[in-house]
This record gives C-alpha cells, structure tokens and sequence, in this order.
C-alpha cells in the first residue's frame, strides 16, 4: 500500500480484454461518472475495444496505477479468482466487484459488491467506494495479507495428503 501512486483522477480496470470481464459496462459507467478510465490487461477475445486501455504494463507501475485510483472497477461475470481484487486491497485500493460470484468469496466483505449487469449499479458502487475509502482500505490491506503463496501450497498439500488416504 506504500509506494509511488499514479498521477490523475481516474479509476482502474484491470484484465483481459474480452466480453466476461464486462469492461464495456466500466467505460459507460466511468462516462456516466465524467471520470478517465484506466484498463490495464493484454487482448483476449471477442473484439473488445475500450478507451482508457493501457495494455500490459509492469509490475511496478500497476501497483502505481491501483494506488492511485480511486477504486478497482472489476464485475467480471464469470471468474475462477480474481487476482486484480486482492492486488487491488494489497494496494490499499477500494474495489468495487461483482455480488455473487467468485470475486465475492475473496472479496470477503472488504468490496463493494454490484450486479455485474446493470450499470447503474456499477456506477453506485464506485460511489459507494469513493464514499468508503478509508474503510475499505483498511478491511483489503488486511483481507489481502490473509492469502498466501504459502497458504496455498500448505493447504493444496494438506488435500493431496488427505486424498492418499
């Protein structure tokens, strides 16, 4: 969460560009807000074409992209994870995520969560995210450092083990 931020006003998207991850319903609600959209991710499928895309950027300066925006806009609507959400809390970024799905189990209660479907939603929720950024700040940073590299290879371990039995 410490770091160099990005300059602007703007909110981030990141991810593939590709129809499940729903960036075209980001850039009517960013239009809606009057505010610049940011979409980091390399193309996939389905032609998607949005303003605001910066394709694949490093590390570091994602990290600078997520402090500095005002929240992650992320309603994917089909997700395995959603890595972008707990980078996002790392970053000590509000994200605003899709209710129902994937992203809502790790999101754990430290996300605004919209229907991915309805843009006045998305716009409410990155409302409701500017208007809780001190709190949702504080419940990512500490939801994000509950998942581990670590974590996960002693937990997929300890499900191998008790598979062998």
């Amino acid at each position: 969460a410490d770091g160099p931020s990005a300059e602007g006003d703007y909110v981030l998207a990141v991810g593939t560009l590709e129809p499940r991850k729903n960036q075209a319903l980001v850039q009517q609600a960013a239009r809606s807000l009057a505010v610049e959209l940011r979409v980091v991710g390399s193309r996939g499928w389905g032609d998607v074409q949005i303003d605001g895309w910066l394709g694949q950027v490093p590390d570091e300066q994602l990290a600078a992209l997520y402090r500095g925006a005002r929240c992650l806009v992320y309603p994917s609507l089909y997700e395995g994870f959603g890595i972008p959400v707990l980078e996002a809390m790392a970053c000590g970024t509000p994200v605003v995520t899709s209710a129902g799905g994937a992203t809502e189990e790790v999101a754990g209660g430290a996300a605004v969560l919209v229907d991915p479907h309805d843009v006045a939603a998305i716009v409410a929720g990155i409302e409701e995210a500017e208007a809780r950024r001190d709190d949702l700040r504080s419940r990512g940073i500490e939801r994000a450092a509950r998942f581990t590299w670590e974590r996960v290879a002693t937990e997929t371990r300890a499900v191998y083990e008790r598979a062998a039995v």
